[in-house]
């Protein structure tokens, strides 16, 4: 194994004491020259220095660790947000990303076991089973009982139990709606997502009532379930078309790629037979979907959102910790803070 060097180390070869190491490294202050300064640091560079994380967090009380719990991490959007909280966070923190898969389960078993290992703060998007019915209150009942401050993150964000960052799916639903409307169009379509999910179940109910307050007819026979992957929107298509729908809105970018595909299939061209409207504007980060209106929720402002609310409650959660503000142990649980972002429409050049 190869040797790693110490706080000790670097101040021999700097000809300096372990404690002005210490405070110079950490970037305390000190009363110490530019000239020892610079030695430390070429000395640190030299040897390869590391801080040992382990030490640091028995002092600090932080593990300089948080962890993001997503629902599937082979959903784009759910994997462009990790990327970007990553990036958020990148400056003194790392990330833990688990997958819960979409189950009640193991979700309830991260939330045991991740600040077991001792992360400073989770952020989660709930699993759509832990979404409906008493499982909605299990949820709560995990989220109090974990040693550390959480953030919801795009499902449940308007419940008022748990600090929360989302966008408005309302509107969301309204948005793409009055888009196909203004279009001239009256049969639209619709593939939701889960609708026994809040923020499926919202952006169905935008776009349902912004329909209908425009004085036209919301066919539900033109509305299909579907759950956010390729394959529905591609077996949602057949429906709807043959349904006599002008135009429709995918409640995700994916589904909509899928009913294009089938569309495609059947012959039928987008605009000229058809108006297919998505949403998340996630794809256009991988390459695809260039040709695609969409309702964009963005996943650099959700992340910074998150990050910048999740980061607060750390802070308090230290300084109680310390000893430094007095009162509830878990100070984060109190006063919970919901911040909406709102979304907006992207309409494509060509489409």
């Amino acid at each position: 194994m190869a040797y790693r060097a110490t706080l000790k180390d670097v101040a021999a070869a700097a000809g300096v004491s372990v404690t002005m190491v210490s405070l110079v490294l950490n970037n305390r202050p000190a009363r110490v020259s530019e000239e020892k300064r610079k030695a430390i640091a070429d000395a640190a560079k030299k040897l390869n220095y590391v801080p040992n994380q382990s030490a640091r967090s028995l002092v600090t009380k932080q593990s300089q660790l948080v962890a993001l719990i997503v629902p599937d991490i082979e959903n784009l959007f759910f994997a462009a947000l990790a990327k970007c909280v990553e990036d958020e966070c990148a400056e003194g923190y790392s990330l833990i990303v688990a997958n819960s898969d979409d189950s009640r389960a193991a979700e309830h078993e991260l939330l045991q076991r991740l600040p077991a290992r001792g992360v400073d703060g989770v952020m989660l998007i709930p699993a759509r089973e832990s979404c409906v019915g008493s499982a909605v209150e299990q949820l709560c009942e995990d989220v109090a009982l974990v040693s550390c401050p959480v953030v919801l993150i795009d499902r449940l964000t308007q419940c008022g139990w748990c600090d929360a960052v989302g966008f408005d799916n309302y509107l969301g639903g309204r948005l793409a709606a009055q888009y196909l409307l203004e279009g001239g169009h009256t049969r639209i379509g619709i593939v939701t997502g889960d609708i026994a999910e809040s923020s499926a179940a919202e952006r169905r109910r935008g776009f349902v009532d912004a329909i209908e307050q425009s004085g036209k007819h919301f066919d539900s026979s033109l509305c299909v379930e579907g759950d956010y992957r390729f394959d529905s929107g591609y077996r949602a298509a057949n429906q709807i078309i043959d349904g006599g729908a002008t135009a429709v809105f995918c409640c995700n970018d994916v589904m909509a790629l899928g009913f294009r595909q089938r569309m495609a299939e059947r012959g039928l061209h987008v605009t000229e037979d058809m108006q297919v409207i998505g949403y998340d504007n996630i794809l256009k980060r991988f390459g695809l979907g260039w040709r695609m209106t969409t309702v964009e929720q963005s996943v650099t402002d959700l992340a910074a959102a998150c990050w910048g609310m999740l980061r607060k409650r750390i802070d308090v959660a230290v300084r109680a910790k310390s000893g430094t503000e007095s009162g509830d142990a878990r100070p984060w649980l109190s006063d919970p803070q919901v911040e909406v972002l709102t979304p907006k429409l992207v309409q494509a050049a060509c489409a």
